[in-house]
């Protein structure tokens, strides 16, 4: 180097692995240097600083190596942000699944105000951040705190990717069993019934796209996200026997669900194979629109696109549709999501209360 310098660089033989990049190297520069023929006493204290300063550098190098030859994660990687880790884990989800995971690492981050290393992980900090998720917490001021499923949701997504963090070693302790997760709390289940829906056909609708949006969503039970993204190339068949060819979503199951001419005739006039059904749709709107057009209509009942889907759930299993078709049709992968639908069937229920009668009473 200049000024009568050398610098400071660890040789491996043979080549090794840097445990970094991945790729092989031979040297490593560690951005240190020494005076060839120090003149001052600084510059002589400057290079035995320098040489104890490298000789530690070479010794932790030495027992990261040995630590990864026998299946443990060398020290400077528990130093790694665990930030960065969760964030990772969540790109390489799909669907709606990668949503959650993305709300879950921005409420980690939210929590954590601040860079959180693997080192820095133990039970107290995450029995912390599931108490700041049960308390409702919200990222922006205009939106309304989360609920207490939507808490148990993110907090399992944090479980995981300690999971995961566990097997790679880079946290010591299984934290996933650790840290118990929240238990699930049954959520009101809002929907129409008949008497709704034809209250809101009596009422005009300010957008006839959101008006046909809605009503192709009670009478097929698709997810908002579906019906947004559903194109021309998977909408099928002739009358009588018209079907939807897509893969969901959230789940990315592919998915066969035939609908009736009724739900055929909302889409509108057939386009290019590859072009949207439903054009410039967006959520807002429809989040605008199911506030508005049951009001209009004398309906109270807070909706949100889900109640849609709860509305095609239950007026299939009021008309006598079995559960395990219906359960097909919303395409649920365990019968036991469907059944939550079944408590919410008052019908059914004052049936069974003339079932049962005494005479003499």
């Amino acid at each position: 180097m200049s000024k009568g310098r050398v610098a400071l660089l660890l040789d491996y033989s043979p080549k090794v692995i840097n445990l970094v990049t991945g790729k092989k190297r031979r040297f490593e520069y560690l951005k240190l240097y020494l005076f060839v023929q120090p003149k001052t006493n600084l510059e002589k204290q400057h290079n035995r600083e320098t040489e104890h300063l490298a000789e530690n550098i070479r010794a932790h190098r030495q027992l990261d190596m040995q630590a990864a030859l026998h299946g443990f994660a060398p020290d400077y990687k528990r130093l790694q942000s665990f930030n960065a880790y969760f964030r990772r884990l969540a790109n390489r989800q799909r669907g709606m699944n990668r949503h959650n995971w993305d709300s879950a690492v921005r409420y980690f981050e939210k929590f954590a105000d601040g860079d959180i290393r693997f080192i820095d992980i133990d039970l107290s900090l995450c029995e912390d951040f599931k108490a700041y998720l049960r308390s409702g917490p919200k990222l922006r001021e205009a939106r309304a705190g989360i609920g207490h499923n939507s808490a148990l949701s993110y907090f399992n997504k944090f479980r995981n990717a300690l999971k995961q963090a566990w097997r790679e070693k880079l946290v010591l302790d299984d934290f996933y069993a650790l840290s118990r997760g929240l238990k699930e709390r049954e959520a009101l289940v809002e929907f129409l019934t008949m008497s709704d829906i034809r209250l809101l056909l009596q009422t005009p609708a300010s957008s006839e796209l959101c008006k046909r949006v809605v009503l192709f969503g009670i009478l097929t039970g698709l997810r908002f996200c579906d019906i947004h993204a559903l194109i021309w190339q998977e909408v099928r068949g002739t009358a009588d026997q018209y079907y939807l060819q897509f893969s969901q979503r959230k789940t990315l199951k592919t998915q066969h669900m035939p609908i009736s001419n009724q739900a055929y005739e909302l889409l509108g006039e057939r386009e290019l194979p590859g072009s949207r059904v439903f054009k410039k749709l967006y959520y807002n709107q429809i989040r605008d629109f199911l506030v508005q057009w049951p009001a209009q209509a004398g309906i109270t009942k807070h909706l949100t696109f889900c109640c849609l889907r709860h509305t095609y759930a239950t007026l299939q299993l009021n008309n006598g549709t079995d559960i395990y078709t219906v359960s097909k049709m919303l395409g649920h992968r365990h019968v036991k999501t469907t059944q939550r639908y079944t408590r919410l069937l008052d019908q059914k229920k004052r049936e069974t209360t003339n079932r049962i009668i005494i005479d003499g009473i």
